[in-house]
């Protein structure tokens, strides 16, 4: 060990010290490359070095010295791996010929863990910056026929290159953006949740023709033109769905409208309620749904034949929400009041019943169901924000959580109201233009708050309210038109908070795609589970 060593050594000192003359020592050159294939361990990382350090000075050896640094790269002892892997970005400067050879080689070394893989990374970002292009068309090469590495290599450009090293590079992004494009069509939920944000902030986003784009993207991948099979592959269609929309929403507006996804919600996603209720974690996918559904509302063109069908939907969906008010005055029997949904779906009915009106006018009996659901879920808005304004002497004494909801719950409370008086008008108006109270911090944090009566046990965080003394302001009389007699309406108590709060986190999904590792010069593998 210790003469291979003292021979490398004077073999550096020759070529190192050549200088001009240096090509008259090819022959020392050669034989420190085929000591790389032949040495022990120290002197493998050693001639390593000396080989990509005179590497430009031997051209006519240049294939036969990278193909000898390339096998160390595979080589049974780590530490030769990453010595080698860290020498070959030297072979890229003033040698732009073996560019996409080493980017293909240390794409594929990405499958390797640990401080390899961090190494492999940073070799191939020090090869992208000789040459963008190259680099990435080398990458993507390799991501199209390696099933194993496609996500690793996804999350490579993506997340690395594209958001640090390539930022204002206008070329990388006509490649990314190119690419990306033709990968979403059939990808994982993890490559989808990497490529779709960037090209909603890629210059493909900023214009309305790449808005239209992306949004008929997302419509391709969730199938608005097909049914929503929501027991086919349990949760992960409507996580997929509920993903996939919160990235568009923001890309819809007056000129990009969303009736097309409006339409899929209310005659696919609504019908199935129950059933999405009855999934894991299914009223938070409710939340999502309805606020997304809201959303979409304001964006949508009334160009549809059956949105008579579409407003019903909706209205069912609504009347869950707001039972009637109970024959009795039994606060133990009072009805859950869920005030975050209903904000949703009475924002969502406003909005499309304004462009048909005669559904409420034509249907007396519909219109008067309609209005004693309206004033009782009223009277439980009055004893909510009675409740928020007898704990304002106590806001010391309450938690971070409680604090959070006396912030957001005026703004749900007063948008119902403000609704509400509109539909109670004879007949109803629709003029009222409310701010959906999560559209502000919607892209900021991923937490959901809802308000809530008390009696369900939401994960969410709910603002409750009850009776401020423990006692039952007692009914009030309210006349009966038809029959002439009086009636009680019971009024909901009002005062204190419950402590029944908890957190939503954002649920991503776990649709990724399966197969083994191996050699990176190997064959294919893996498979994928989101699949058109």
């Amino acid at each position: 060990m210790a003469d291979e060593l003292q021979e490398i050594y004077e073999k550096y000192e020759i070529l190192s010290g050549a200088k001009d003359k240096i090509l008259e020592h090819s022959a020392e050159y050669l034989e420190c490359i085929n000591i790389a294939s032949k040495g022990g361990p120290k002197g493998k990382k050693l001639v390593a070095q000396i080989i990509s350090q005179f590497f430009k000075h031997f051209p006519d050896l240049q294939d036969t010295a990278l193909n000898v640094l390339l096998d160390l790269c595979e080589d049974g002892d780590s530490e030769i791996r990453i010595c080698s892997m860290k020498v070959l970005p030297f072979l890229c400067k003033g040698s732009k010929e073996h560019i996409q050879n080493i980017a293909s080689v240390l794409a594929q070394l990405l499958q390797l863990d640990d401080l390899d893989y961090t190494v492999a990374c940073n070799s191939l970002v020090q090869v992208f910056r000789e040459d963008p292009v190259l680099s990435i068309n080398a990458i993507f090469t390799i991501l199209y026929q390696d099933e194993v590495l496609r996500e690793k290599l996804v999350t490579f450009l993506y997340k690395r290159l594209a958001t640090i090293e390539g930022k204002n590079l206008p070329e990388v992004e006509d490649l990314l953006v190119t690419e990306g494009k033709k990968i979403i069509q059939d990808c994982t939920s993890g490559e989808f949740m990497l490529i779709m944000p960037y090209l909603t902030q890629s210059k493909l986003g900023k214009t309305l023709h790449g808005q239209k784009e992306l949004v008929n993207l997302v419509y391709n991948k969730i199938e608005v033109e097909g049914k929503f099979n929501l027991l086919e592959t349990h949760t992960l269609s409507t996580d997929r769905l509920v993903l996939c929309v919160e990235l568009i929403l923001p890309l819809f507006n007056a000129s990009n409208e969303s009736t097309k996804l409006l339409i899929y919600y209310c005659t696919q996603v609504l019908p199935q309620w129950n059933n999405i209720r009855s999934l894991k974690d299914g009223e938070q996918l409710q939340l999502r749904l309805l606020r997304q559904l809201a959303i979409m509302s304001t964006y949508c063109v009334w160009n549809a034949e059956n949105m008579t069908d579409v407003i019903e939907n909706v209205f069912n969906t609504l009347k869950e929400y707001m039972p009637l008010p109970p024959e009795d005055v039994d606060i133990s029997k009072v009805s859950n009041l869920d005030f975050t949904s209903v904000e949703c779906l009475l924002y969502t009915f406003h909005k499309l019943a304004r462009k048909n009106p005669e559904f409420l006018t034509n249907d007396s009996d519909r219109l008067k169901d309609f209005r004693l659901r309206l004033q009782y879920f009223a009277r439980g808005v009055q004893g909510c924000k009675r409740g928020l304004e007898n704990t304002k002497t106590k806001k010391d004494e309450l938690s971070e959580e409680d604090q959070k909801k006396i912030q957001i719950a005026p703004a749900v409370l007063e948008n119902i109201n403000t609704i509400v008086k509109d539909l109670f008008y004879q007949p109803p108006l629709y003029k009222c233009n409310v701010q959906l109270s999560f559209r502000s911090a919607r892209d900021g944090k991923k937490e959901v708050t809802t308000v809530t009566k008390p009696g369900a046990q939401k994960r969410h965080v709910p603002i409750t309210f009850g009776s401020a003394n423990g006692t039952d302001p007692g009914p009030k009389q309210v006349r009966n038109n038809k029959a002439g007699e009086d009636r009680k309406l019971y009024q909901p108590p009002s005062g204190k908070f419950s402590n029944n709060f908890g957190r939503t986190n954002s649920r991503g999904g776990n649709w990724g795609r399966g197969g083994s590792t191996r050699g990176y010069r190997g064959g294919r593998g893996g498979g994928r589970n989101w699949r058109n």
